[in-house]
């Protein structure tokens, strides 16, 4: 029997109720009109492949699975446009809570390679809690800073210090780091410098990976490239500690 019947699209439907999540609710989280989620309840239409993903994540089941048409609209080679969500003109007009909430959706990686520790410690109140909780859950979490003069951990043990005893968090410094990189699975929040202007001013794209990543997979190899020239992190008491036990 097809996903959707002259009752609509019962497995639509099912995930919704079963991930407690309202028309109303979804159509908030990806930006769109709630008309357009209660037509694909009611029809057999089917979303843009982008935002299929992106309910299907929220809903934590299989967009292939909700819209078995999916695969039929969905290009094979997916251009650069595709992976943007959004492109918006400054930090300050990113939506406040899809710092944390990207983050919080994460199931298997999270990557920070954060310039301005003081803008991420504001987005993100309770980041050292949610990263120790990924961590904790199978995550793996890395995080670079940049090396500041008086010594490489001295920026993060002064606005994070509770993440220098995580065990399992990847901690690391790096000396040319001048953009703000969040990557949780398939969604990253890229901050672009531009010279002459400070960061709060910058272009924010949020971008999701699809396909072949024609665009979202440079930044993926620029992060990788990253983490493999960094510095690691920790404490010499967190080595005294782990000694003396």
């Amino acid at each position: 029997m097809s996903a959707a019947t002259i009752t609509g699209n019962e497995r639509l439907r099912g995930a919704m109720v079963a991930a407690n999540v309202t028309i109303e609710g979804l159509a908030d989280h990806l930006g769109i009109d709630p008309k357009s989620v209660d037509r694909w309840l009611s029809t057999d239409r089917t979303p843009h492949a982008r935002n299929a993903e992106a309910a299907a994540k929220l809903l934590g089941a299989d967009a292939y699975h909700l819209w078995p048409k999916l695969g039929e609209r969905h290009r094979s080679t997916p251009t650069a446009q595709d992976e943007v969500v959004a492109c918006y003109p400054m930090r300050s007009t990113v939506p406040y809570g899809l710092w944390r909430s990207t983050l919080a959706g994460a199931t298997t990686v999270i990557d920070l390679a954060v310039a301005n520790l003081l803008f991420l410690a504001d987005a993100v109140w309770d980041l050292p809690a949610l990263l120790a909780d990924k961590t904790a859950a199978g995550v793996r979490v890395r995080l670079v800073t940049p090396e500041t003069p008086a010594g490489p951990v001295t920026g993060l043990g002064d606005v994070f210090p509770s993440l220098l005893s995580v065990p399992g968090l990847r901690l690391s410094t790096h000396p040319g780091l001048r953009a703000d990189v969040m990557r949780a699975d398939d969604d990253l929040l890229v901050t672009t410098p531009i010279d002459g202007l400070t960061p709060a001013l910058a272009p924010v794209l949020h971008l999701r990976r699809l396909g072949s990543a024609p665009m979202v997979g440079g930044y993926l190899a620029t992060l990788d490239h990253l983490f493999a020239t960094v510095t690691p992190t920790r404490p010499a008491s967190s080595h005294l500690r782990a000694v003396a036990a």
